[in-house]
């Protein structure tokens, strides 16, 4: 969602005739797009804005949106007087004509083209959450769930592909509580349009909460040939005592009839989810239920966190922080262990068969690389391939982080 934000930030300046420049100290404007998920995110933000003040001069512009706008407000501008602006999410046209007072744009280079020339294309279709996870912070900072109307995501989608892009991701902090204000209906109606659109080779979604996601999703998504058969499904823990704690709505047996039901409809969709290890009140017996619900569900990626309390939460203001950070330590160094077996034996189901991947780019060796369907990193062999090709690959090998093979 913040690649999203700052992609329609970006978008608004080139159309007033500003122009990216990669080396800072050749730059007139820099915007600093921020997160506060986690305490370690917010931490970079302000060595970030230390690092900047030798770059700041009068005639530059350093510029700051994202969440950690939302959470702190105009005390940034007090803490860091280099600060010229503090932008609201969303709130970009003010911003981008503030600067048109400041800079003479009738000079200098020509005025690019607006549009994005990327594979992928990031919509935001739902803003904030109406969950209440005792952990969780993005109530606070992007606030209640507002939907964008079905009718302007199929515009957006259609303006993307006819401007290159052939892949859509539909992103929400919870993408499953999707509404069409205008017509009510799901997440399910939407990406069942969005996946017609011509030229669109790829649809992906995410986040998804287990609490919301609707078996008719997992229906459209198996008969589906543009839907990739991906699932960013967080778990948070495999204890039913802590998922209570967590206020996070299901047990883990609704968990696993999810997955199950997913694999039964699509057997090699990809399953990716988020682990917090440490979370108050998570006992050496709750690690172990964590730790045996990733042996039996067998993640293909697990993003693994040490809870850390975040302000304003109530997990912050009401419980204990009562695990130890070493111990927080050896239990995600264990998870990680068995998580690079699990993914690496995943990957090795793929090794002589051929995947479809939409290629993205190349690597450093100049090898082209995308995903397949189930969202994992392919490298491709012995081939030139332009950004946005769709091909079948022949998997030769596989990695717990990606597959090499050859075109088929």
């Amino acid at each position: 969602m913040n690649v999203a934000d700052s992609e329609s930030l970006s978008r608004r300046l080139l159309a007033a005739g500003y122009v990216e420049e990669p080396e800072l100290e050749r730059a007139d404007v820099a915007i600093l797009n921020t997160c506060v998920v986690r305490q370690a995110s917010e931490d970079k933000v302000y060595s970030k804005l230390h690092e900047l003040r030798a770059w700041k001069t009068p005639d530059r512009t350093l510029a700051l949106t994202g969440c950690l706008v939302r959470k702190e407000g105009e005390t940034l501008r007090r803490r860091f007087p280099q600060l010229d602006r503090v932008v609201p999410i969303g709130e970009y046209d003010e911003f981008v004509a503030d600067l048109g007072a400041r800079y003479d744009l009738s000079l200098g280079e020509p005025m690019p083209v607006a549009g994005r020339t990327g594979v992928s294309h990031f919509i935001n279709v739902i803003e904030g959450c109406d969950h209440n996870c005792t952990f969780c912070i993005v109530p606070k900072v992007r606030g209640r769930e507002r939907h964008k109307p079905l009718t302007a995501v199929l515009e957006e989608c259609r303006t993307a592909v006819a401007e290159g892009a052939r892949e859509v991701v539909l992103l929400g902090q919870n993408v499953d509580d999707y509404r069409d204000p205008e017509g009510g209906g799901g997440l399910a109606a939407l990406v069942s349009q969005v996946e017609q659109i011509p030229g669109l080779k790829r649809l992906r979604f995410l986040t998804s909460h287990p609490q919301d996601l609707e078996p008719e999703l997992l229906e459209v998504m198996a008969r589906s040939r543009v839907i990739a058969h991906e699932l960013q499904l967080p778990i948070q823990s495999g204890d039913d005592q802590i998922l209570k704690r967590m206020a996070r709505g299901y047990q883990v047996r609704h968990y696993r009839a999810l997955v199950q039901r997913a694999r039964e409809l699509m057997p090699d969709v990809g399953l990716y989810t988020d682990v917090i290890v440490g979370f108050p009140g998570e006992t050496r017996e709750r690690f172990e239920s964590t730790r045996r619900v990733m042996e039996e569900l067998e993640f293909d990626v697990v993003h693994l966190a040490m809870y850390s309390p975040r302000p304003a939460t109530y997990a912050a203001e009401k419980m204990i922080d009562d695990v130890p950070a070493d111990e927080k330590r050896r239990r995600i160094n264990e998870l990680l262990q068995l998580q690079r077996g699990i993914a690496a034996r995943r990957a090795t189901r793929w090794v002589g068969r051929a995947v479809q991947v939409l290629v993205e780019g190349a690597d450093e060796l100049g090898r082209p690389y995308g995903r397949n369907r189930q969202g994992k990193r392919v490298i491709v062999l012995r081939q030139r391939l332009e950004p946005g090709a769709l091909v079948d690959v022949v998997v030769k090998e596989a990695s717990a982080g990606q597959l090499t093979g050859v075109a088929a």
